[in-house]
């Protein structure tokens, strides 16, 4: 599990951005409204760790999870935002499997 592990942690790494990033841009085309209520995040804003968006990171996971974001009847943007909560399932998975795997 060492390298493989590693590979899969940065994979899913890479596809959450990535896709957290398609999905702001398709709120803040098609669902303006929505975009804005959340604060108008943008990528940077969510990677950040200063206590300023902090918040907006919140209120952006909250609605990415609370499922409300499934409910505005886009098939474009429900599918992104299943595609970001596979890859933090995925990310989450492979960090606790390195960690077990790199304690034994």
């Amino acid at each position: 599990m060492g390298r493989e592990g590693v590979l899969i942690l940065f994979a899913a790494m890479a596809g959450s951005w990535l896709f957290r990033f398609v999905l702001l841009r398709a709120l803040r085309v098609r669902h303006p409204v929505e975009f804005a209520a959340l604060g108008e995040p943008s990528s940077r804003q969510l990677e950040s760790m200063l206590p300023r968006h902090q918040e907006m990171h919140l209120r952006f996971w909250k609605y990415l999870w609370g499922g409300s974001i499934l409910l505005l009847g886009d098939r474009l943007v429900s599918a992104l935002a299943m595609a970001a909560r596979l890859s933090d399932v995925i990310l989450a998975a492979s960090a606790v499997a390195l960690f077990w795997f790199a304690e034994k």
